[in-house]
């Protein structure tokens, strides 16, 4: 056996495998590129089917159709989507007849900067108004393919939106079919006695993992407003809130989330200690969530070394964008359930998560 395995070494050289490796690797990233119009709606559809099947079982349970259990389950989703976005919206209303004020403000604040810079940098204000007016030229000339950007964006999010429903609909109503097809394609190998565990792991992990994210954003969202009400910040609920749903993406989400209101307190604030008790509040919840509650509550659902998960958000940031940038680490997660039940691939399971973990 050993000697059959030396000569099959033999026959395929370590260089042949690192350049097929990297080929592969390469029409990996190509395609996902180019594939980011579909993959995204799909990689979405896949996560919110498998976090909605268990409400689909209950509906079943109680002896309805599966085409009804999952028409009733899409239905208290959206019923629950359109609350959340009704409250952010009203408390964005509010926020908006703040905006002239925001205004005027940052008006003073600007003449104040230019007198400053007149007084200590020597610039006199007609050079500073040439420098403006340069950096509004190249601002208008740039406007034209952010707009479009921009438009395509919306498009794009949209669509999404209106395809996502319709994938999760068909997911959840050939799931078993799916998983036929797993067993299957692995038959053959004598596999087939592990593919069953391997895809109930895998939805396992993926169910706890977002439930868990859910409920860390729900207590960050409550923890943010009472420590913004707590300053004494007005529209605390609408920042307390907005902060909490940017912590879905990893890391750097919470400081995205922290700029509006640290801004509206610079700006607005009535004392100037307001910013300074604003970073603490969001300083303090960030301990809290990276020390105690999401290891609490998602635990090692999804347990991958962080310097992965760090190189996993920026890749996915760049290949496809905000939502590469939520969706790469639950990937990576993925990836390494997978890899923790094949005995020839775990030690790359090992490498993208915890070594503890490992069983050697």
């Amino acid at each position: 056996m050993k000697h059959h395995q030396l000569k099959s070494d033999q026959k395929y050289p370590y260089w042949l495998k690192t350049t097929l490796i990297l080929l592969g690797l390469s029409l990996l990233v190509v395609a996902l590129i180019n594939g980011k119009f579909i993959l995204v709606p799909l990689a979405f559809s896949a996560f919110f089917a498998m976090l909605l099947n268990p409400l689909v079982k209950v509906f079943e349970k109680m002896k309805m159709g599966r085409v009804v259990s999952i028409i009733l389950t899409l239905l208290v989703i959206v019923i629950i989507f359109a609350g959340v976005l009704s409250l952010i919206s009203a408390q964005f209303i509010q926020f908006s007849e703040r905006i002239p004020e925001v205004t005027e403000k940052l008006k003073s604040v600007s003449n104040n900067a230019i007198v400053f810079l007149e007084e200590t940098a020597g610039i006199s204000q007609e050079e500073q108004s040439q420098y403006l007016q340069q950096g509004i030229n190249n601002l208008i000339d740039k406007s034209g393919a952010f707009t479009s950007s921009l438009v395509s964006a919306t498009t794009n999010a949209f669509t999404v939106m209106t395809l996502m429903p319709i994938f999760i609909f068909f997911m959840l109503y050939y799931q078993e079919m799916f998983r036929t097809f797993f067993q299957k394609l692995f038959v053959v190998k004598g596999m087939d006695s592990k593919v069953d565990n391997l895809l109930d792991r895998v939805q396992e992990v993926t169910q706890n993992y977002l439930i868990g994210m859910l409920t860390v954003i729900g207590i960050l969202a409550v923890l943010n407003t009472a420590g913004l009400l707590i300053v004494g910040l007005d529209h605390a609920l609408f920042f307390g809130v907005f902060a909490s749903l940017l912590a879905i993406i990893p890391y750097i989400g919470i400081i995205i989330g922290a700029l509006p209101p640290l801004l509206f307190a610079l700006l607005l604030g009535d004392s100037l200690l307001t910013p300074v008790f604003v970073i603490a509040v969001f300083a303090t919840v960030q301990f809290l969530e990276g020390n105690f509650i999401t290891p609490r509550i998602v635990g090692s659902k999804v347990s991958i070394n962080p310097f992965i998960a760090m190189v996993a958000l920026i890749i996915g940031g760049e290949l496809w964008g905000i939502s590469g940038m939520i969706l790469f680490v639950p990937l990576i997660g993925i990836l390494k359930v997978v890899f923790d039940q094949i005995p020839e691939m775990k030690p790359y399971g090992y490498l993208l998560g915890n070594s503890k973990n490992y069983d050697r």
